[in-house]
């Protein structure tokens, strides 16, 4: 295979599939779980999936960086120590969150269009925090998203006006989307310090797999982890955590050493197209004529506002508020 791709454009293939399998992914995980009960409890929650596949993450981070990450942890100081604290709040915990109740109250496909409003959220929360002026292209980046999904909502496919789920979906939706823009502003407030992969993902991966710990035996006790010792339970979120969120993080590093942000940025809008397909093949997801259109205009959207982006100072991590 790497005969045939190089490998640079392998892990940017990989990449663009294995970020968009996640949502299919965890989608699959949440029914699996309604399906088989333990105790009358849905053992995959968003603890459980989160606290696993970010101890996984975060533990291959900390190994891999080992050389120097107890030196960055000593090097930060001051105003550092608040903004690695929201950093991993946003990225970590907040995100994730959102994510996780967004998708379990609408379809793959309704919640990845929607997390399309990532783009113009993000790019507001920078103008108000940062100063920053929109890119070129953006308000008819704006419109494109906006025809795409009004289009998506007109073939009656996304979201009911009458259905409380749909509308607790969209607002975590929106708090999802809030959270990616305001840890944008922290990664740039950050992106000039000298710290490696170690510290800004690993460390906070896990502080955010310790929170979901806590955050379980607050919301559902001791037992909660008890889940985790029946072998499929403990066998899918383990599949999840090293095939996606480890592999993602891997294949987006292995790019970042080949590939300008931009690029990088670009190849992972078309991680939208491998979500809905994905959707609709492996969870028969419905997949009309005018939603395929609405996800045509928002992946216009994405790439017209996208290409004028500039890149950041340095190479960030993917996000987790993005599964």
């Amino acid at each position: 295979m790497s005969r045939l791709l190089p490998l640079p454009l392998l892990s940017l293939t990989g990449y663009v599939l294995l970020s968009g399998l996640r949502n299919t992914a965890l989608k699959g995980l949440q029914l699996y779980g309604s399906a088989h009960p333990i105790g009358g409890v849905n053992p995959i929650s968003f603890c459980n999936v989160f606290l696993f596949s970010q101890l996984i993450t975060g533990l291959a981070a900390v190994l891999g960086d080992r050389a120097r990450v107890i030196e960055d942890i000593r090097s930060v100081q001051g105003t550092d120590r608040a903004l690695l604290l929201a950093d991993a709040f946003l990225g970590y915990t907040l995100g994730p969150i959102a994510f996780y109740q967004a998708l379990d109250h609408l379809t793959v496909i309704t919640q990845t269009l929607l997390s399309s409003l990532n783009l113009p959220i993000s790019v507001l929360v920078a103008r108000l925090c940062l100063g920053e002026r929109p890119p070129r292209g953006f308000w008819l980046s704006c419109g494109l998203i906006l025809a795409g999904l009004l289009l998506g909502k007109a073939s009656g496919q996304m979201m009911s006006m009458d259905r409380m789920d749909d509308w607790l979906g969209v607002a975590w939706t929106l708090v999802a989307a809030l959270a990616v823009g305001l840890r944008n502003v922290t990664k740039r407030q950050l992106a000039n310090r000298n710290w490696g992969s170690g510290l800004t993902v690993g460390v906070q991966s896990l502080a955010g797999a310790i929170a979901f710990a806590l955050i379980a035996l607050q919301q559902y006790g001791p037992q909660h982890f008890f889940y985790l010792q029946v072998w499929w339970v403990l066998g899918v979120i383990g599949l999840y955590g090293f095939t996606l969120c480890l592999g993602t993080e891997l294949c987006r590093q292995w790019s970042n050493r080949h590939y300008s942000v931009a690029r990088i940025s670009l190849a992972g809008s078309l991680a939208l197209v491998v979500t809905v397909l994905s959707a609709a093949i492996l969870l028969a997801e419905p997949l009309p004529l005018p939603v395929l259109l609405g996800s045509a205009l928002i992946l216009a959207g994405v790439l017209v506002s996208r290409r004028d982006s500039p890149a950041p100072s340095r190479p960030t991590e993917p996000d987790a508020a993005a599964g």
